[in-house]
């Protein structure tokens, strides 16, 4: 389901929008508009990015504590995130067809309509303004005749038959991509596509890690750590004992309860006459430790959390259902959705940006660029060893990147005509998000071992693309 719903928003949305808004925009606006429609694509990352800060949990005990509800927090993350769809729904119900459709299949006075309505609509300052066009002057597609049915039957028919000319068309449309004069644009675009679409998810998917790395090594670095030392007599209770490694310490006569031990480690340990009550664990070991005469009663230490130890007089009472996936309550979202948010913000001003200079410098200019920057900037990943660093990166890159993607946006939609344009912004788009979970899969193998792989491999295919777009011829001035 959620996939089928990906693929109806994303796979079978972008394109058509892009098509349909051209048909609604004058040549001398189009840059610019599009540049605004792609405003609200930023508007949309930074309301899921907001909305996944208000209501997902940002630890992992309260993630714990959340999945013990019976209606858990991802859940109405999801339903919320829903909502905009139904909003888009209805607001398409509103919307005119498409007038270039309505004149390839013939229905002229439908059209004249839709011109009638737009026409009022850019006049609305203008209450005396007539349309001057009449329905003989209007452009013809493939001047196919009216179809006027009022029984259900023909309607249904008539339906049958669009959709069975629409799959008979589809496969001689898409080849039409690769024939002259065509050809040489769709594979420029192709090559401009791959490239963006690798290094840009690529990064997206290492900021994160990067930063749950970072996060993870200065957590280890400041464990507390306690040696040498006895423990005798003692009541640890209602507490959380957190990133404690225990080197050679004696507990004798110690009652751990209700209490929780995250990243807690009783190294060459030794614990006699021992009570653990109420316990929940989190990467918590015991290892080349001695235990003898202990209780653990309604805990979840399982056998896997014991390697390596003497054991002798142990019982178990109220065991937690065994499972093998020690989940870590040390998961810190707060950083994550922090980056993630602040990477949304800032494409926002940066699709502002251009807006300004699309229709000026021209789509080609403005994407080469924005790629060339992109690409240079990516040396700077070497530096992050901060998470502050890789959040502070990631706003200047997305801030750079996002002109080039938005022009390239603009240069496919108008690079072909209004026939193939869906046909070629559907195959473009596709493409790129397969180079999108490859650039993802790459990225993901080196984010324990190396900054430099990233680094490079960004700068390469960044500049890839910069280099592909410069043989594009500029579309601003395409009458299509």
């Amino acid at each position: 389901m959620f996939c089928f719903s990906l693929f109806c928003r994303i796979g079978g949305g972008i394109p058509i929008v892009f098509a349909y808004y051209c048909e609604f925009v004058t040549q001398a606006e189009r840059g610019r508009q599009l540049s605004w429609l792609l405003v609200f694509w930023a508007i949309g990352g930074v309301f899921t990015a907001l909305m996944a800060w208000i209501i997902i949990p940002r630890t992992g005990i309260t993630v714990v504590l959340d999945e013990e509800l019976h209606f858990s927090s991802w859940r109405i993350f999801l339903v919320v995130c829903s909502l905009p769809s139904f909003a888009a729904v209805i607001g398409l119900y509103h919307m005119p067809e498409s007038p270039r459709f309505l004149l390839e299949k013939g229905r002229e006075v439908e059209a004249m309509m839709v011109y009638k309505k737009i026409f009022k609509w850019n006049n609305a300052h203008n209450p005396g303004a007539e349309y001057q066009i009449t329905e003989l002057e209007l452009p013809s597609g493939t001047q196919r005749p009216l179809r006027r049915s009022n029984s259900p039957q023909g309607t249904a028919k008539n339906f049958g038959a669009d959709i069975t000319h629409g799959l008979e068309n589809s496969m001689g449309l898409f080849l039409q991509l690769f024939m002259p004069p065509y050809f040489k644009t769709t594979i420029l675009l192709l090559f401009v596509w791959l490239a963006s679409s690798f290094g840009f998810y690529g990064l997206s998917v290492w900021f994160p890690e990067y930063i749950k790395l970072v996060t993870s090594e200065e957590y280890n670095r400041n464990a507390t750590v306690i040696k040498n030392t006895r423990y005798e007599d003692h009541l640890i209770n209602n507490t959380r004992l957190d990133n404690i490694h225990y080197f050679n310490v004696d507990f004798e006569n110690v009652t751990f309860k209700k209490t929780v031990l995250n990243h807690v480690l009783f190294l060459n340990c030794t614990l006699y006459n021992c009570i653990f009550s109420d316990i929940r664990s989190s990467k918590t070991f015991f290892k080349y430790s001695i235990l003898h005469q202990i209780n653990f009663t309604d805990t979840d230490m399982h056998s896997y959390r014991f390697p390596d130890c003497e054991m002798d007089n142990i019982t178990f009472h109220g065991l937690a259902p065994g499972c093998q996936l020690d989940f870590d309550y040390n998961i810190h979202y707060k950083e994550i959705f922090q980056e993630n948010l602040i990477g949304q913000l800032t494409m926002i001003p940066g699709t502002l940006a251009a807006s300004l200079f699309m229709d000026k410098l021209g789509r080609v200019k403005v994407m080469s660029i924005s790629m060339t920057l992109s690409s240079i900037s990516a040396f700077f990943i070497w530096f992050l060893k901060s998470k502050t660093g890789v959040i502070v990166f990631e706003a200047v890159f997305n801030f750079i990147f996002i002109s080039g993607w938005n022009g390239l946006d603009i240069a496919t939609t108008e690079a072909f005509p209004t026939h193939i344009r869906t046909t070629a912004y559907g195959f473009l788009s596709a493409a790129s998000r397969i180079a999108g979970v490859l650039g993802s899969l790459w990225f993901g193998q080196f984010i324990y071992s190396s900054q430099a792989i990233p680094m490079l491999t960004t700068s390469v295919v960044l500049l890839i693309g910069a280099l592909f777009s410069l043989k594009l011829k500029e579309t601003k001035d395409n009458l299509v």
